[in-house]
């Protein structure tokens, strides 16, 4: 299984405020008289989506529920995680304003809109009947690679509820205590540890000695990860709430805020770097009045995509792009006698290319998006084998582009279609705009365009 995911979900904030309820367990939190501060939040929120997207790191953003009571929904990790094999899980939440965060519809938007599986939820949420708690990946941070479940108790992380847990996914838990800050351990796990692919940061400092720290320390080792140790003065400055991250071309990332960054020393970034690009990003109000920082925003989206007979994949490598520049010539070029070549220009390396395979693993369809600018993307080069036109996979190859827009923050789609297809994009929610030019002075073009869904 894979460590680190490459698509996100986040929950764009409509209340966040102080929220009294959490605060007597998590001892990061500020209290604050400031009235604006939701307005701010959205604004730092905003920040850290596009810095992320910049990177081609896809996100997922969801608007809060506009008449929730629900000052911590910026923090879905807690309530939601959704891992490898198709499981949503579900978490018990120790106060009820938070437990207010739960929503099944966006697991309807993940299957739905997003063509992820969800093969089975996950259901904890009984043990608030008996007192027993587990919030996600706040209280667990998971070595997928070795299936192991680290978890600090304390009064938000039952030990007895992880191994429940533990039990339905085939995971070995790993607990252990942590020191307590006036009366109270650390509220959260991922607030003193943090897993990437091959380091770990930790606020050592942070565990209360014994058995279980010892055992803690061996399983990280044993993982062959650097250990990167920060100080607890780090740690109460989210040192180590940072998340290991992949971007659509597996590139890796670490992403921080830069209240952690302005306190490690250069020894510690020089080490973070050796494994991946840093990417701080602001989120100062969040992190005082809310008590959690960049990882607490960042759900994990690890569901396997769903499986259909034809499937259309984002491409990746060189052969597969190839493949794509072919079967463009063949339908979209071959026939109005233009030379080999004509089927690229000079925006292929900075696009998102599109491949439509059969079950043999043969390429019947191709599409690519690039972006015009911050919110709006452009749709070109959609071409389907003959013998598969008219069988859905137009629409599918249009469905999963936009997927991709929505992930990567765009707005709205603007593509040039040949006359023949209008009618295909009028079915599919594009409006016509205009008549525009005539290709190979017989082809007529219409531009068009659609507005999306779930984005910002």
């Amino acid at each position: 299984m894979r460590q680190c995911a490459d698509t996100f979900l986040m929950i764009r904030p409509s209340h966040f405020g102080f929220n009294p309820e959490t605060a007597a367990s998590n001892t990061f939190q500020n209290s604050s008289n400031q009235h604006d501060l939701a307005s701010i939040a959205q604004k730092e929120f905003d920040g850290m989506a596009q810095r992320l997207r910049n990177e081609n790191i896809q996100i997922i953003c969801i608007n809060d529920l506009p008449k929730s009571s629900t000052p911590d929904a910026v923090f879905p990790n807690n309530w939601i995680s959704l891992q490898h094999k198709g499981q949503a899980v579900l978490y018990p939440m120790a106060t009820a304003n938070r437990r207010r965060e739960r929503r099944t519809d966006i697991l309807e938007i993940l299957q739905d809109q997003f063509n992820f599986n969800i093969s089975e939820v996950i259901d904890l949420t009984q043990s608030e009947n008996t007192g027993e708690f587990l919030e996600g990946t706040g209280s667990i941070v998971f070595d997928h690679i070795n299936q192991l479940a680290f978890a600090s108790s304390s009064h938000r992380t039952s030990p007895n509820v992880l191994i429940s847990l533990c039990e339905k996914l085939d995971y070995e838990p790993i607990t252990f205590e942590s020191k307590k800050y006036g009366n109270t351990p650390v509220y959260h796990t991922n607030v003193l540890l943090s897993i990437g692919e091959r380091q770990a940061v930790v606020c050592l400092n942070a565990i209360a000695e014994g058995k279980s720290k010892a055992k803690m320390i061996e399983m990280l080792e044993l993982s062959n990860r650097e250990l990167i140790d920060i100080t607890e003065e780090q740690m109460f400055h989210f040192g180590a709430n940072l998340l290991e991250v992949r971007n659509i071309h597996e590139e890796p990332f670490i992403v921080c805020s830069e209240t952690a960054l302005s306190k490690f020393s250069r020894e510690q970034i020089r080490k973070l770097e050796n494994h991946a690009t840093l990417i701080p990003c602001s989120v100062p109000n969040i992190e005082k009045h809310g008590g959690g920082s960049v990882r607490c925003m960042l759900a994990e989206v690890f569901l396997p995509s769903k499986k259909q007979l034809n499937t259309v994949i984002l491409v990746r490598s060189e052969q597969e792009l190839e493949s794509c520049f072919q079967l463009r010539y063949e339908i979209l070029r071959r026939p109005w006698n233009q030379p080999i070549g004509s089927e690229r220009d000079e925006q292929e390396g900075t696009s998102w290319h599109f491949m439509a395979k059969n079950a043999q693993g043969s390429t019947i369809g191709t599409a690519r998006l690039q972006r015009l600018d911050e919110n709006r993307g452009q749709l070109r080069y959609m071409a389907v084998a003959e013998n598969y036109q008219g069988k859905g996979i137009g629409k599918l190859l249009l469905q999963t582009a936009e997927e991709q827009a929505v992930a990567l923050g765009m707005k709205s789609i603007f593509l040039q279609a040949r006359d023949n297809a209008v009618p295909f994009y009028l079915s599919n929610g594009y409006l016509v705009l205009e008549k525009t030019f005539l290709l190979y002075d017989e082809i007529q073009h219409f531009s068009m365009e659609k507005q999306l869904s779930y984005s910002l």
